[in-house]
């Protein structure tokens, strides 16, 4: 190796580590979203639609991000029917309906059939739609916050504390009314887990005044 190679050796090397160290200090951006869930101030949730199915058969999809996030009252299982009041940050019914721009009578009643098919109206309930929560009811205390679904969820453990689940603002059972059970308890039935989409086939679907 002659004097002159060996100086266009050291240049090369002496630019690469100046290069090197410039692309270092920069940090690197990875294209990838970091989401808020239900912490900021607005939702910011990584599967955050919602689909309403009318009476008439249309569907109806909305996008809850961007929506106002509120601390709000909800319930946790303990055991049998003890459950315990707890503290949640979700997003009301009212603001999801109003965004869907889907307005309804007060006595209308509210389903859910959850993105792992479990359907209350038609398991539990027998059908009978006298027994659902009405859409006063689901609208003025009804809300989405994100949570685990559990080992129910077809697609578990992918989607622990990224699921959207239903909770109303209620801290006692005075405040449950009658036709609902009159307890904390009786919603039981009506927190839907799993209610958002995650693709066309993959979704929940909230029945305003279902038919069957």
């Amino acid at each position: 190796m002659n004097a002159r190679t060996l100086i266009f050796l050291c240049l090369g090397l002496t630019t690469l580590v100046a290069c090197g160290t410039d692309d270092d200090s920069a940090p690197a951006d990875s294209g990838a979203h970091t989401y808020s869930k239900m912490e900021a101030e607005t939702a910011d949730c990584e599967f955050d639609l919602l689909t309403f199915k009318t009476h008439d058969g249309a569907l109806h999809e909305v996008h809850i991000n961007g929506l106002t996030v509120e601390s709000l009252l909800g319930a946790n299982k303990v055991s049998g029917t003890e459950w315990e009041v707890v503290e949640r940050r979700g997003v009301r019914f009212s603001a999801v309906l109003a965004k869907a721009g889907l307005s309804f009578d007060a006595s209308a009643p509210v389903n859910c059939i959850a993105r792992d098919g479990w359907d209350p109206l038609r398991t539990q309930l027998a059908n009978d739609v006298s027994k659902l929560p009405l859409f006063d009811f689901v609208s003025a205390h009804g809300y989405v916050y994100v949570g685990n679904p559990g080992d129910k969820d077809p697609v578990y453990p992918e989607m622990e504390g990224r699921s959207l689940i239903v909770d109303y603002d209620l801290g006692t059972d005075a405040e449950v009314p009658a036709y609902l059970g009159a307890s904390l308890a009786g919603l039981g039935k009506f927190r839907w887990k799993m209610v958002e989409q995650l693709d066309t086939e993959h979704r929940g679907l909230f029945e305003i005044d279902p038919v069957l």
